[in-house]
């Protein structure tokens, strides 16, 4: 199992925008592809207009597969056409567990 941390960094007063598009026409469209994100967070404290996702996938195989198809999808350019005004920038990690992921 392995995950990816997108963090993107927001215009100013963006995020309400950002998120409403996710929920209701993002999400709902990658999900079709088995994109289902663990996690969907907005800083409220340090920096701020910034939106970070986590995603898990088997491994990186797993995630080109997923992606690959939603690159094809007739409506991703009018989604990320509306997004990618907002967005001033990205950054993706691959993060993969440790032995000591689970602590609780």
């Amino acid at each position: 199992m392995i995950y990816e941390l997108r963090t993107y960094q927001l215009k100013v007063g963006g995020v309400p925008e950002y998120l409403e598009m996710a929920k209701t026409k993002l999400l709902p469209i990658l999900a079709e592809y088995g994109l289902r994100p663990i996690g969907f967070w907005y800083t409220e404290i340090g920096t701020l207009n910034e939106v970070v996702h986590l995603w898990p996938y088997t491994d990186l195989n797993d995630r080109q597969q997923k992606w690959a198809k939603w690159v094809k999808d007739p409506r991703r350019a009018e989604i990320m056409g509306k997004l990618s005004q907002l967005i001033l920038s990205q950054s993706n990690k691959i993060l993969t567990p440790t032995e000591f992921s689970e602590l609780t």
